[in-house]
């Protein structure tokens, strides 16, 4: 039995098939970058906003889903497709603006959904409206980031929404039956573990249903760059980092997906840590680490059950 659920067993289990992400980039903004709440963006984050390198920016929303489905289908022989509203937040604009953007994906048969990736500050109850409808005839996967749930920590990072908005948003979202995933980052500025973890046992008590960790990266081009340049960041290293993914493993619940345990990139965009290149010995490092504690996801909730 595997050591805690993936993304890719809970799609396969809900649709009878392995089904793959489309990645896209819609030409959104954030509300930390235009002013609303702040300029600049998140620290860490860089002119991509968090967008995979295959998205061809210049394509329209159409021509991206052609072009990843079509990628799909000769390197894994794909025949179902989520639609994977990826860069930036991909719900800032009118309900108008977004249907029309949403709708594009299902002019694809082989779509069986969305995936959207956006934060807490941006999912007011009419935006959350629109996804319910969507989801009351198709599969909605709703991402808020969070990273951390200290606020000192979202200051720092320029995050420009509170820990209690990303709480309010869950709640308001679960009341309409969306299925909601959430974003965590291990090593931001002057974090400890026990923050970290702190995050991790937070979430754990809300009604999500899954979940991504991954490394604080250093990406060229952002604030963080100049600090970590200058001495005044650092980052994990890799054994402390494994174990900070076990402990949090262990505290949840067992049906929550774990989408994500390692952030990976390459050397044109990522300057630290260089074990971000090596996602594959991370991870059989993470398997290994649990194997040796004879642990899995959801074990300390297990255990404090049983007294």
């Amino acid at each position: 039995m595997p050591a805690y659920r993936t993304f890719n067993n809970y799609l396969k289990d809900y649709f009878g098939a392995r089904v793959y992400r489309v990645p896209i980039d819609a030409g959104f903004t954030c509300p930390n970058r235009d002013g609303v709440r702040a300029f600049g963006g998140c620290t860490f984050c860089d002119d991509r906003g968090s967008g995979a390198p295959t998205i061809d920016t210049a394509a329209s929303v159409r021509g991206q889903m052609e072009k990843g489905i079509n990628r799909a289908k000769r390197r894994f022989k794909a025949q179902k497709y989520l639609a994977y509203f990826q860069a930036f937040s991909n719900t800032y604009a009118p309900e108008a603006a977004l249907r029309q953007l949403y709708d594009v994906a299902f002019e694809f048969e082989d779509v069986v959904g969305i995936c959207i990736g956006t934060r807490p500050d941006c999912v007011d109850d009419n935006i959350l409206d629109l996804l319910a409808e969507y989801n009351e005839k198709t599969f909605v996967w709703l991402e808020l980031g969070l990273q951390s749930a200290f606020n000192e920590t979202l200051d720092k990072i320029n995050r420009g929404h509170s820990a209690e908005e990303f709480f309010d948003a869950v709640e308001r979202a679960k009341k309409r039956n969306l299925k909601v995933a959430t974003h965590l980052i291990f090593g931001l500025p002057d974090e400890t573990d026990e923050q970290m973890l702190e995050t991790v046992r937070q979430v754990a008590q809300c009604p999500i249903d899954g979940i991504k960790i991954h490394q604080l990266c250093i990406y060229k081009g952002t604030p963080m760059e100049i600090d970590y340049r200058m001495g005044n960041l650092p980052v994990l290293d890799e054994d402390r980092y494994v174990r900070l993914v076990a402990d949090a493993l262990e505290m949840l619940p067992p049906d929550m997906v774990i989408m994500r345990l390692v952030a990976e990139g390459s050397e044109d965009e990522i300057i630290a840590p260089q074990w971000a290149f090596e996602k594959e010995r991370i991870m059989k490092k993470i398997d290994g680490e649990l194997e040796a504690r004879q642990s899995f996801q959801g074990k300390m909730l297990q255990l404090a059950a049983k007294y």
